[in-house]
């Protein structure tokens, strides 16, 4: 599912759960992972750092909105330069070249941000698959044995 800008989302991120370890999250399995929703973050800190978990819709919407100031930073990047231009040339056609460089930032329609990933489709393997294989593509007929 796509969000757009008509369907703004409101973020209210914050820290919730925090592991001192990989060991002590590990020991925890899968139900760990169950309170990090709804803006959740959670915390790993480990002998090579500190690492950040958030839930997927999370992740798309804030990386969907980093899109989003990348472009904006290139728009006014682009009305800075024209800016400069009509200040060091005031004639018609750099005021012009700057209200419609104005124009087209404001035009920007917002990238859209995904809730989750696609399913992935097996294409060609390379090898072909033999009788006794046991090849499961469904991700919802795979054992977990964490959840078990």
């Amino acid at each position: 599912m796509l969000t757009t800008k008509t369907q703004n989302r409101k973020f209210n991120l914050r820290l919730t759960r925090s592991w001192p370890s990989f060991e002590k999250f590990r020991s925890e399995g899968a139900k760990a992972l169950a309170s990090i929703k709804d803006g959740a973050i959670a915390t790993i800190t480990t002998k090579t750092g500190q690492y950040k978990i958030i839930e997927e819709s999370d992740f798309q919407a804030i990386q969907g909105l980093a899109r989003d100031v990348d472009r904006l930073q290139g728009g006014l990047s682009m009305i800075t330069v024209a800016v400069r231009a009509v200040q060091k040339h005031p004639d018609e056609e750099t005021i012009a070249v700057l209200t419609q460089a104005v124009a087209q930032l404001g035009e920007l329609p917002q990238l859209p941000t995904r809730n989750s990933f696609q399913p992935l489709e097996v294409e060609n393997l390379g090898w072909e698959e033999e009788e006794d294989d046991d090849l499961i593509l469904d991700p919802h007929k795979i054992e977990r044995p964490l959840e078990a």
